[in-house]
């Protein structure tokens, strides 16, 4: 071979071999993506939460479970001591979340219910206020008040 060939393929491999050096970078991950797509937002309020929902002087032991979510929307189980299941849902904004208007059906409190509220995630400390109105318009304010697990 030509010494004009080798230098030309010399050149060109350089030339491709900086070109890839340049491209690999440019596929790493950004430092703004998080695992599953889900932001820091969402995945601190995701988990297991023990404690009790109360109003007044009665009060009784309450889990919600908030499953991990690539949305600013959330979604909080709940089971109650005395056996109500019930899911309510929420959006959050950092480490607060709104409840919006909606039905919900509890059964220990005896039928169905528009709700909504409030809650603040502080450590592992979720407190919701929430605001329970029947059909035919009586409304009352619950609280949980729970531990991350």
């Amino acid at each position: 071979m030509s010494n004009s060939i080798i230098k030309f393929r010399t050149i060109s491999l350089t030339a491709i071999a900086i070109a890839l050096m340049a491209l690999i970078p440019s596929c790493k991950k950004s430092s703004n993506d998080d695992d599953n797509n889900i932001t820091p937002s969402q995945n601190i309020f995701s988990g297991i939460y023990y404690g009790t929902f109360s109003k007044g002087s009665f009060s009784e032991a309450d889990t919600i479970v908030i499953p991990t979510t690539t949305s600013s929307d959330i979604v909080m189980n709940s089971r109650t001591e005395r056996g109500s299941v019930y899911s309510i849902k929420a959006t959050t904004d950092g480490s607060n979340f709104t409840i919006p208007s909606q039905s919900v059906t509890v059964a220990t409190l005896g039928g169905t219910y528009t709700v909504t509220g409030t809650g603040t995630l502080s450590n592992s400390n979720l407190v919701i206020k929430y605001i329970f109105v029947t059909s035919a318009g009586s409304s009352s304010n619950w609280t949980f008040t729970g531990t991350k697990q």
